[in-house]
C-alpha cells in the first residue's frame, strides 16, 4: 500500500506562557562550525583575533532541525525498558534552552524520569509526577543512579486525587446529613465492586460477602491498627469468624499485629488493596476492578554492636501468585526474586520515609543482597526502623520494628 504522508522526521517544541509571552526564558544553544565555516568566519575583515577565536569556540547558533542526538537503541547503555523513554541528551537541551540554572523543571508525566534526570544533571530542581506505580519505581532507581544526587523524595499523592474522585462521584457533603449520605455512597459503591452485601446498625462492620464481614476503610486516611482492631471486637461480639478489610493506604508494619491479635479473638482477617483502577469509571462498570491481598514481608532487626542496628530480609511473599505471568514465574526461583528495590529508615518518625539505607537490581548488577550495611546511632534511645520493600511489579510493602538502641 503506497504511502499517503512523509516519514515523520521530527517533533515540535511548543512553548507556552501563563500570561505574558515575554517571561519566556531562552538560552541559545550553540553547535561547532564546519571546516567550511570556519574559514569562512576566519576570512571575516575587521574583525579581531580574539573575536574570531571567541566566534569559533561558541559556534553557530542551533537551528530549529536536530541531527546529533540519535534516538535510544536496543543496546544504549541509558535504556531502561520503558516504552516512552526519551535519550537524556534531548531533555538537557531543552531544560538548558528553557530554564535558568536554579529553576524548577515540572514533568507531570514522567515515565521512566528522563527529564528529572536531566534537570538534576543540568543543576535544576524538578518535580516529577506519574500515576504509574512502576514509572515511579524506575524513576526512583534512576535518580539513585546519578552520581551525587540530591535527596528527594517520593510522595504518595493519592489520598488528594481519591479526594477528588470521592466529592465529583458522591459529592463534596457540607451538613452532616450531606457528609453522611456521601459516606453511604461511597461504602455502597466500594461494597458493590467488591460483590459484598451492605448491613445495617453495625458500627464498623459495612458489609458481607459469603460467611464474612467486610470493613471499609476511609478514601482520605489509612487503615489503622485500632481501626481493625475494632471491627474484629465487632465480630467477636456477633460471632463471626472472619473479617475482610479493604483499604486503600494502611498503617505501616501492621500485617503481622493485625493477624496475631484477630486469631486470639477468634476472628481470620484478611487484608485487601482497594485498586486505583475503582476510580476509573470504564473499569468499574465493566467489572474489571480487582482486590489484592497485602504482601507479606518479614525481616529481623540485630544489633551487632552498642548503638548500631542491622536489618536482614527473611521472607516476602506476594498473594495470588497464580496471577503472575507465566514468563514471570518461570525466571522467579526464590523468594527474593520477587523484590527489586530495598530501604530502610532507621530513625521512621511516622512522617516522611527518609531513606538511610538503599539496595535495588540493575540491568548490570542483578543480584540483591538481603542484609543491610550495620547503622550506627549517635545516642541510646528507641528507635523505630522501617524497612520498605519495592516488588518487581512496583508495589510498595512495609514493615516496622521498634528497638533500643544502648
Amino acid at each position: 500500500m503506497p504511502r499517503k504522508a512523509f516519514a515523520r522526521k521530527h517533533d515540535n517544541i511548543i512553548v507556552v506562557a501563563k500570561s505574558n509571552p515575554d517571561s519566556i526564558v531562552f538560552t541559545p544553544q550553540f553547535v561547532p562550525y564546519s571546516e567550511a565555516s570556519q574559514a569562512l568566519v576566519k576570512g571575516r575583515g575587521g574583525t579581531s583575533i580574539d573575536g574570531i577565536e571567541r566566534d569559533l569556540e561558541r559556534g553557530a547558533h542551533m537551528p530549529d532541525w536536530w541531527t546529533d542526538i540519535n534516538a535510544l537503541q536496543t543496546w544504549s547503555p541509558e535504556r531502561v525498558n520503558y516504552d516512552t523513554q526519551k535519550p537524556v541528551k534531548l531533555l538537557e537541551r531543552l531544560v538548558n534552552s528553557y530554564s535558568r540554572p536554579g529553576a524548577l523543571v515540572g514533568d507531570f508525566f514522567a515515565g521512566s524520569g528522563t527529564a528529572a534526570v536531566a534537570a538534576e544533571n543540568c543543576g535544576r530542581r524538578w518535580i516529577g509526577c506519574d500515576l504509574g506505580r512502576w514509572a515511579i519505581h524506575v524513576s526512583r532507581k534512576r535518580m539513585l543512579g546519578i552520581e551525587g544526587c540530591r535527596p528527594f523524595e517520593v510522595l504518595n499523592l493519592g489520598k488528594y486525587e481519591r479526594q477528588y474522585w470521592q466529592g465529583v462521584k458522591f459529592g463534596e457533603g457540607k451538613t452532616k446529613s450531606e457528609v453522611e449520605q456521601t459516606l453511604y455512597e461511597y461504602l455502597a459503591f466500594i461494597l458493590k465492586l467488591y460483590g459484598a452485601q451492605p448491613v445495617a446498625g453495625l458500627e464498623h462492620l459495612h458489609g458481607k460477602k459469603g460467611r464474612a464481614m467486610v470493613h471499609i476503610g476511609a478514601v482520605d486516611a489509612p487503615v489503622t491498627i485500632s481501626e481493625i482492631d475494632a471491627a474484629v471486637e465487632e465480630c467477636a461480639k456477633l460471632k463471626q469468624a472472619q473479617l475482610h478489610v479493604l483499604g486503600w493506604d494502611w498503617e505501616m508494619g501492621l500485617y503481622d499485629l493485625v493477624v496475631e491479635a484477630a486469631k486470639k479473638k477468634g476472628v481470620k482477617p484478611l487484608l485487601l488493596q482497594i485498586p486505583r483502577e475503582a476510580m476509573e469509571q470504564q473499569a468499574a462498570a465493566k467489572g474489571d476492578v480487582r482486590f489484592f491481598e497485602l504482601a507479606y514481608l518479614e525481616v529481623e532487626v540485630s544489633q551487632p554492636k552498642k548503638l548500631a542496628a542491622r536489618v536482614e530480609l527473611k521472607d516476602f511473599v506476594i498473594p495470588n501468585a497464580e496471577l503472575i505471568p507465566d514468563e514471570v514465574r518461570d525466571k522467579v526461583k526464590k523468594w527474593s526474586d520477587y523484590i527489586d528495590y530495598w530501604a530502610v529508615d532507621w530513625d521512621f518518625r511516622d512522617d516522611t520515609f527518609m531513606q538511610g539505607w538503599v539496595a535495588y537490581r540493575t540491568r548490570k548488577e542483578r543480584k540483591l543482597p538481603l542484609k543491610s550495611d550495620t547503622h550506627q546511632y549517635e545516642k541510646p534511645g528507641k528507635y523505630r526502623v522501617l524497612v520498605k520493600v519495592i516488588d518487581i511489579f512496583g508495589n510498595d510493602t512495609s514493615q516496622v520494628v521498634d528497638i533500643t538502641a544502648k
